[in-house]
């Protein structure tokens, strides 16, 4: 037997403008800044498509998501951790409706509006819109049940770089994450975090 540290190979790097399935349901797209991986957007379903956080309206980004997605997607949805204007051009190219909570993301024309504890029922999976109180932006956060996976925005980033000030309910809302027995959360930025327990103990009062 080799004695032979065996290396713990992490998840490959994310490539700007490249569609990687991160579940049966989930697929990631990165927009690129600067020539690195920036802001996340994420395509959920498969006969019929929910777009999550397509970010501002960067023609390359979008043309990446519409190439992935085609007619199949539906409906385009924001966290509100960004610029959303993106989702009225895609909602153009797609023909897809824009599903909006009142009061969250900057330059939104949505078709319709969700209210937090509504879900948006594809084929295969139901999307249920979860609140995200505590931040001085307003936010919300998204939650796939078959996969129990949390869309989370930059929800969750409040630690970094800097921390900042948050209120009591955000706290709350993080013991309501962890009671969902989350199998992943994709966040705004970044890798797919496989270990959500871990991750969420670090906001505990």
């Amino acid at each position: 037997m080799s004695n032979e540290a065996t290396e713990v190979e992490g998840p490959p790097p994310i490539v700007p403008g490249v569609a990687r399935a991160l579940s049966p349901l989930v697929r990631r797209i990165a927009a690129k800044v600067d020539g690195e991986a920036g802001a996340n957007t994420y395509l959920v379903g498969i006969d019929e498509i929910v777009v999550v956080d397509p970010g501002p309206s960067d023609g390359e980004h979008l043309d990446a998501i519409a190439g992935c997605g085609g007619d199949r997607i539906r409906w385009i949805v924001t966290t509100g951790a960004n610029d959303a204007s993106g989702a009225n051009t895609l909602s153009k190219m797609t023909g897809a409706a824009v599903l909006n909570v009142d009061g969250v993301g900057r330059g939104l024309k949505h078709s319709q509006s969700l209210e937090v504890g509504e879900a948006i029922l594809g084929t295969e999976f139901k999307l249920s819109v979860l609140e995200a109180p505590g931040l001085a932006v307003p936010r919300v956060c998204f939650f796939l049940e078959e996969e129990r996976v949390v869309f989370s925005g930059d929800y969750l980033d409040i630690l970094s770089p800097q921390p900042i000030e948050v209120s009591n309910d955000f706290y709350q809302a993080v013991a309501e994450l962890r009671r969902k027995r989350l199998r992943g959360i994709a966040p705004l930025r970044g890798q797919m975090i496989e270990t959500p327990k871990v991750y969420l103990e670090q906001f505990s009062l």
